[in-house]
């Protein structure tokens, strides 16, 4: 039996290297099976030199950098039928989950929200990116990745741009815009002007063109512009602060009607606190969106609007002494209904808690409310609470 020097290993291992084996791993296994052939069938006096060209020869049909070739093609294939199979379920999830999402949405059934955030997650985070990246590696030239990496940015955009739209996230309009701007000045320059140049792809070249430019167009249409949405806020400010006119002229009036009898006194003092109170919580949202507690006639010289954006959940846990003051504006309002039993009529009415900013039993609630619906509605509150002091007293 043949008993292989380290000088011999380190030749063999130098030959495989310089022809052409880079990946380390590849090395070390072709010169272990090399060595064990050598060791086995060479006589202890043979030609080693002789022996080993005749079986490193053996391993190949023309260079030995074809194994190395074939191990990296196994290896891609490999990883292609992995990619391609999670692609089709990641897929599949997605549109049953965002299905599913839709038709909870439409019967108004909880857990809507819950699939179509894990649908278009799943649709821009695996689905996508996988469908992608199968598709370059089909492609040979540079170009042609370039646009299907350039298509897939814009896609995954797109996508989460909607999902933050729907659930009231921030930067949907920017990852909006940004998509948009990706796609008519990156992504169709270029795939315009190359598939035109080739005559059997120029057809669909121009088509598909076409039907992206229609479908920015479309998309664009549904994003405000930023002096639309500057006018709007200005019309909503303007709103605001004339309700708050009219609500401070109703306070003025019930200041002059006062009733003597214990039981309006008691009235009275719970009712002026709720108003009191709800003042409070607006001053925390007009000073969170605009960093003021009051808005005045001049707002415009200011530089303040009011915003309207929606919100995710209680706006006012952010701040302790807020969301007690909020808390404590249920327990006044069931003590004022309390009060009130006795002497509601048509002129008089209790103040609602169901579906209401005070609801605090489903804080889920708030996803439907804008910063514009909550001051509205707050203000509704005050102006239903001083009616019923002016009928009271009167």
């Amino acid at each position: 039996m043949y008993k292989l020097s380290d000088k011999q290993i380190d030749f063999i291992l130098d030959d495989i290297k310089t022809r052409g084996i880079e990946m380390e791993s590849l090395q070390l296994s072709i010169l272990d099976h090399v060595c064990c052939i050598i060791e086995e069938h060479l006589e202890e006096n043979g030609d080693f030199e002789n022996f080993y060209k005749k079986t490193i020869a053996s391993f190949y049909k023309d260079a030995l950098w074809e194994i190395e070739e074939e191990t990296i093609n196994l290896l891609i294939y490999k990883n292609y039928y992995t990619m391609k199979k999670t692609m089709i379920i990641s897929g599949i999830f997605s549109a049953v989950s965002l299905s599913t999402g839709i038709i909870f949405k439409f019967m108004y059934w909880p857990g809507a929200a819950a699939f179509i955030v894990l649908g278009i997650l799943a649709a821009s985070l695996i689905f996508l990116p996988l469908m992608f990246t199968i598709k370059a590696k089909e492609k040979q030239t540079v170009k042609d990745k370039f646009i299907i990496i350039t298509g897939a940015i814009v896609s995954i955009l797109t996508s989460l741009s909607i999902l933050f739209k729907i659930m009231h996230w921030p930067y949907a309009n920017i990852m909006g815009i940004c998509s948009i701007l990706i796609m008519i000045f990156i992504f169709l320059p270029i795939y315009f002007f190359t598939g035109i140049r080739n005559p059997e792809t120029k057809i669909n070249t121009i088509t598909s063109s076409v039907l992206i430019i229609l479908g920015c167009g479309l998309l664009l249409t549904l994003i405000r512009s930023p002096r639309s949405s500057y006018v709007t806020n200005v019309r909503i400010t303007h709103d605001y602060i004339l309700s708050q006119q009219v609500l401070k002229t109703e306070m003025q009036l019930s200041l002059k009607k006062h009733d003597t009898t214990i039981t309006n006194n008691l009235i009275n003092e719970t009712a002026n606190k709720i108003v009191l109170n709800i003042e409070n919580l607006k001053s925390f949202i007009l000073e969170t969106e605009t960093g003021y507690k009051t808005i005045d006639n001049n707002f415009e010289k200011k530089g303040i609007v009011i915003e309207e954006h929606g919100y995710n959940e209680n706006p006012f846990y952010s701040d302790a002494n807020t969301f007690k003051n909020y808390e404590l504006l249920r327990n006044q309002i069931n003590t004022y209904n309390n009060l009130l039993k006795s002497n509601v009529t048509e002129l008089i009415h209790s103040i609602p808690i169901q579906n209401t900013f005070i609801d605090v039993l489903n804080p889920n609630k708030f996803k439907s409310y804008t910063t514009t619906s909550m001051l509205n509605q707050m203000t509704h509150l005050q102006l239903l609470i001083l009616q019923n002091q002016i009928t009271l007293n009167s």
